[in-house]
């Protein structure tokens, strides 16, 4: 079968990710070189092994099959437009731009050029997520009604690019869109509203803590957080059905449990809290003999998921034999949501879609 060549534009921390993995892992694509625009970062990928190119246009005229563009936001744009033009296929580090319009313009250009374009949602491959993914296609705590996806970190933004608005730093660009990107392929729904608190709580410039509320239009609400300055984090996944309550305390580790009542029935006597202030029959636990405790149908062997079968699609789009996992449409509807993000930020306001 070919080997595809795949070159790098943007050697920094996720472009020397890629081209390390790729060589490690992935048997039908070849890293064939690399450009930064800081000599240091040539020098590195030179240091790794990797051709390293001067300009973007040097690395044009190798013509490779692939290029990865892994530069900071605001060039993801230029540089994808501008290697399909080339005759290049295109991968895109996330977030695929700013925008929904520099979204449309990048979609054009394939469509016009017949070129792949795809970006590295590489947060569908985290065991977490399919965990989630399990619970709610086999209907282990039934119908949903909140879910809540968050992370928390303490150390707040790193002290690159990513914290500079000009370009495209910020938790929403950064953690959100992943976040975003798993609920969407979570929930085949339709969002109806959007609620973005975006806070500066130590960056002048670019959020570094949010809170996301989508409503979809079965009814389901949905919580994401991003938080870099808090010390004591909650839950990465709490979800709520009507039938069960599923858990997943940490993201690394992946600790956590399914809840469900074996007994439907609710015997309102049994278990009255008695505080100082006055009793409640609402809030009292069920008896712990009326609930099951069932393991997190973790994935396991040929079931579980690997990163690598995003480039093995890439391949096999390029074959012909295989249709791209992520999509322009599904690209459209998580841009659709982060655009909705920013203006409920800046109004203060619910956005309706």
């Amino acid at each position: 079968m070919k080997k595809y060549k795949l070159a790098i534009i943007g050697y920094g921390g996720m472009g020397s990710w890629h081209a390390e993995n790729i060589t490690k892992r992935i048997s039908r694509i070849e890293v064939c070189g690399a450009y930064d625009i800081k000599p240091e970062r040539r020098a590195a990928a030179e240091k790794d092994g990797f051709k390293a190119f001067a300009s973007a246009e040097a690395l044009f005229e190798t013509k490779p099959d692939i290029v990865l563009v892994a530069t900071p936001n605001n060039f993801h744009k230029s540089y994808s437009i501008a290697a399909m033009k080339r005759g290049c296929a295109v991968v895109c580090e996330k977030p695929v731009c700013l925008n929904s319009r520099e979204l449309e313009e990048i979609i054009a250009v394939s469509e016009k050029t017949g070129k792949l374009f795809t970006v590295h949602h590489n947060r569908r491959w985290d065991i977490d997520y399919h965990i989630v993914k399990n619970v709610l296609r086999d209907n282990l705590i039934g119908k949903p009604y909140f879910l809540d996806s968050r992370l928390f970190g303490s150390k707040g933004l790193p002290g690159d690019w990513r914290s500079a608005k000009a370009a495209g730093g910020g938790m929403l660009y950064d953690w959100a869109i992943h976040m975003i990107d798993q609920v969407l392929c979570l929930i085949d729904d339709e969002v109806t509203s959007v609620y973005c608190q975006a806070l500066r709580v130590n960056f002048k410039g670019v959020d570094d803590c949010d809170r996301i509320l989508l409503t979809f239009k079965n009814g389901l609400c949905v919580q994401i957080v991003v938080d870099t300055w808090c010390y004591i984090g909650e839950n990465r996944w709490h979800i709520s059905g009507d039938d069960g309550t599923l858990v997943i305390h940490d993201w690394l580790d992946i600790n956590g449990k399914i809840i469900k009542a074996n007994i439907k029935e609710i015997d309102w006597e049994r278990g009255i809290i008695f505080t100082p202030t006055g009793r409640t029959k609402t809030m009292a636990p069920r008896p712990k003999e009326n609930l099951a405790e069932l393991p997190l149908p973790t994935p396991q062997g040929a079931d579980a998921p690997h990163w690598e079968e995003f480039y093995e699609n890439v391949a096999a789009v390029l074959d012909g034999t295989a249709e791209q996992l992520i999509t322009h449409e599904q690209l459209r509807r998580s841009m659709k949501v982060l655009d909705a993000c920013f203006k409920s930020a800046a109004r203060n306001a619910v956005i309706k879609l």
